[in-house]
């Protein structure tokens, strides 16, 4: 008997030790709004990435004054399941027992133990279901709370018998975004406009605009992980409305790019920091120049070297054709050959050395078949 409690409170002490052996966490993203509707995707992460997440309930409140939801709430209308409706589950459901207070219902049949859904490490995130709302009060507050507190609250190992630990858990409280109705760009010449509209605006300090460059690439060119771990910048600020109910039309370009592709986003901030990301734009500004050009040289004034950029298009069914560039100086005497050979259509930057050569005026010319174009140049010492 004593032996057999002693194994018993082995097992009990072990049991114990597994009890909140994993730590979960979650957030609400929003990831549309209109003007009557309001969609959040619920996300959890864990801080192993190595554990299969059994059956739960997860529990939170919403402002009924700002958002609405169904008395009993419709898949696939109201509600959609990313990872945990059917396969190894149970389908998974969404109810609504109290006006204000939504719970998340995921079933893993205890016949499917071990067996369930790997939930990612943080700072990762494993996608759970998308809530649309319906907006009662474009002024009012998104504001969903998480009731880690309540007794219905729990999630649970593939074992279906291993709670997890509650982590941190944001909830989404603030103003409503800004809708966001429309995000294009187009391409002229070297330049990419961006246009967007707002349908309304809350507490909206206005947009930051964001770049990623892959130039001289083309997108089919490009593997998708690459794309997926683009590296923006931000290379503007318009400044937004503030509170809006009317449609507000903005606009930004994007001026002298380099032929190449490109990605675009916005970033709508508001006045107490908190930010909302648009969708991102991808475009390719021409990688074949449409015309001959010869840039002025920069740095001009120089000393000692400076660099001279030219374009050649494609002509016809001529791909290859032949260039010359060449510098002389104030009398016409050729000092310097820099180019003589085909070169396909593109962009072409060029360096000119000077050590041997005293200050002056220079005189720089290319030539290619038809076209001729010639650029003064000060050399300094």
């Amino acid at each position: 008997m004593k032996l057999f409690n002693l194994l018993f409170g082995v097992l009990l002490f072990f049991s114990h030790s597994l009890l909140f052996s994993t730590t979960i966490n979650g957030r609400f993203t929003v990831i549309n709004i209109t003007s009557s509707e309001l969609s959040v995707l619920l996300q959890i992460n864990t801080d192993t990435g190595a554990d299969d997440l059994g059956g739960a309930t997860i529990a939170f409140s919403f402002d009924t004054t700002a958002v609405a939801i169904g008395d009993n709430p419709v898949n696939n209308v109201d509600y959609f399941f990313h990872n945990f409706y059917n396969g190894n589950y149970s389908p998974a459901t969404i109810t609504k027992p109290i006006r204000n207070q939504i719970w998340v219902n995921i079933d893993l049949p205890f016949t499917n133990n071990n067996n369930g859904t790997i939930v990612t490490a943080s700072p990762g995130w494993t996608d759970v279901v998308t809530i649309h709302f319906d907006i009662v009060d474009p002024n009012g507050a998104a504001h969903l709370t998480w009731q880690t507190a309540s007794p219905f609250w729990g999630i649970y190992d593939a074992n279906n018998s291993t709670l997890w630990q509650t982590g941190e858990f944001t909830d989404l409280f603030g103003p409503l975004p800004v809708e966001l109705v429309s995000f294009t760009a187009s391409v002229d010449h070297n330049n990419v406009i961006l246009k967007w509209k707002t349908a309304t605006e809350t507490n909206n300090s206005g947009f930051e605009i964001l770049r990623a460059n892959v130039y001289p690439k083309s997108w089919s060119s490009i593997p998708s992980g690459e794309i997926r771990n683009l590296q923006f910048e931000m290379i503007g600020f318009v400044q937004g409305q503030g509170t809006s109910t009317e449609e507000n039309s903005y606009s930004f370009t994007d001026k002298d790019l380099e032929p190449g592709s490109y990605s675009y986003k916005l970033v709508q901030l508001d006045f107490d920091g908190t930010k909302t990301e648009s969708e991102i734009l991808n475009l390719e500004v021409s990688l074949l120049p449409e015309a001959y050009t010869l840039s002025q040289n920069y740095p001009n004034p120089f000393n000692p070297s400076t660099k001279i950029k030219f374009t050649i298009p494609s002509v016809g069914a001529q791909y290859i054709v032949p260039v010359q560039l060449k510098v002389f100086d104030i009398l016409g005497n050729e000092v310097a050959t820099l180019v003589d050979e085909e070169k396909e259509p593109g962009i072409y930057e060029v360096e000119f050395r000077s050590e041997h050569l005293s200050s002056g005026i220079y005189i720089y010319k290319v030539e290619s078949n038809a076209f001729v174009a010639v650029k003064k140049m000060v050399l300094l010492r």
